[in-house]
């Protein structure tokens, strides 16, 4: 027994010291992720609308044709109405190098703009540079007999079209003094229409000298991108992407993101996938999609074209684990994160001599062939996270001695599960050895 207790003794002591090194440079990645942060919420602190704010030092920007553009330094702001393309450089804590971007989007809102937050390797085009930044508000008719549209506003004007009773209409601009309305396809009279809103805080609009409305998108709330994927190079700091996030109380804000037409009301968060698609992860609210198809809070769905068609996935859980990551505080209103074992957990086939496919260098797998239950910590005083049946594997990041003696594997930050009901494989003894977090009160 005593041998045994100092055998013990040593591989922990051996699992410290090779496990040093790895932690020391984790801490300092994240603790140099977390200074640009806090960095970046001091310089881009009031942003006005279609405007973009220069974070962090580690920003590229292409602007618009015949435009010149003082943009080069934390805190410089920029219209987004003259950028063509930004491109943040990835998360870099030897060089000193994180690219972040903090953009307000008009997006037809009247009082607070959509958050798009940009961090690590992306590459943002501005799909309507120069576009009219407009103000817009959903009219409905009221008149019981519907109402006629005109190419001018004037009663006396050719037609343009009709619109029926009840029928609902995007609102672009007014004359100086709303008796007129100009929507999607002409001029309506304000007496026959009616909204939530009011119509004077619609942009006015010069019959003789119409500006081009081409489409409802102002500048940035078309946009395409590409990411890097799963790229974060450090334990706590992101992968590259976009946060998206809709101010309180707005609802159904429209964008166009890579070619798709999105609805959406909460925060959203836009990646690459590794073949180039586009992964839309939802981590508040929900946005539609589609043919009205609705992806809902802890859930992604990923699209991309073939040819003119855009093809959507089936919605899945999102990756739970690699969004705790995220530089949220960054965003105007706080997010918690939707519980998902999306990215936590895969399925394999018992029996197959899966484990034996894992390489010893490979990262470290703990498979299970008997029902087992996820913890909050490791041992059995902590609160079960999620019961989990037999045929799944999870990636663990580090291990524990629990409460028990015994080891535990930990899948993330809060979710273990018990060595002694899995089979490992790959490089666990390479695994960082933590501490236990605290049990939880009562």
């Amino acid at each position: 027994m005593h041998y045994l207790a100092t055998g013990l003794r040593l591989a922990f002591l051996l699992i410290i010291l090779i496990a040093a090194p790895v932690l020391a440079q984790d801490a300092d990645c994240a603790a140099f992720a977390q200074q640009v942060i806090a960095q970046v919420a001091e310089t881009c602190v009031e942003i006005g609308f279609s405007q973009a704010c220069y974070g962090s030092a580690a920003l590229e920007v292409q602007p618009a044709e015949n435009v010149r553009l003082d943009f080069s330094e934390p805190g410089d702001v920029a219209d987004l109405s003259s950028v063509q393309t930004l491109i943040s450089r990835p998360l870099n804590a030897a060089a000193e190098d994180w690219g972040i971007a903090v953009l307000n989007v008009r997006a037809s809102l009247p009082e607070r703009g959509v958050t798009l937050l940009m961090f690590g390797d992306v590459t943002l085009q501005n799909e309507r540079v120069g576009a009219l930044d407009l103000v817009t508000v959903d009219a409905r008719v009221t008149w019981n007999a519907g109402a006629n549209l005109r190419t001018q506003p004037s009663p006396d004007a050719p037609l343009a079209g009709a619109l029926q009773f009840g029928e609902t209409v995007r609102a672009l601009g007014r004359l100086a003094d709303t008796s007129w309305i100009y929507v999607q396809f002409g001029w309506v009279s304000s007496d026959l229409i009616s909204s939530d809103q009011d119509f004077s805080l619609l942009t006015v609009f010069d019959p003789e000298n119409m500006p081009e409305v081409a489409g409802i998108y102002g500048p940035m709330q078309d946009f395409r991108f590409r990411t890097g994927f799963q790229d974060s190079t450090c334990s706590g700091t992101p992968d590259s992407g976009i946060l998206v996030q809709s101010p309180d109380g707005a609802a159904g804000i429209e964008l166009r993101v890579n070619g798709a037409p999105l609805i959406f009301t909460g925060t959203l968060l836009l990646q690459s996938t590794a073949e180039g698609k586009t992964m839309l992860s939802v981590l508040e609210g929900a946005a539609s999609y589609g043919a009205q198809q609705l992806v809902e809070a802890g859930q992604q769905i990923i699209y991309a074209f073939q040819g003119e068609v855009i093809v959507y996935e089936d919605a899945l859980e999102y990756n739970y684990a690699r969004a705790q990551s995220l530089p949220l505080a960054l965003l105007p209103r706080p997010v918690e994160l939707p519980f998902s074992l999306g990215g936590l957990i895969f399925p394999f086939a018992i029996g197959t001599g899966f484990l034996n496919t894992i390489a010893a260098d490979a990262p470290c797998v703990a498979a299970w062939s008997v029902d087992v239950n996820l913890r909050g910590g490791p041992g059995v005083e902590y609160p079960i996270r999620r019961g989990i049946p037999a045929g799944f594997y999870g990636l663990p990041d580090a291990r524990a001695q629990g409460t028990d003696g015994a080891l535990w594997w930990r899948l993330a930050d809060g979710f273990w599960v018990a060595a002694n009901v899995t089979a490992a494989g790959g490089a666990c003894g390479a695994l960082p050895l933590v501490a236990a977090p605290p049990l939880p009160e009562g």
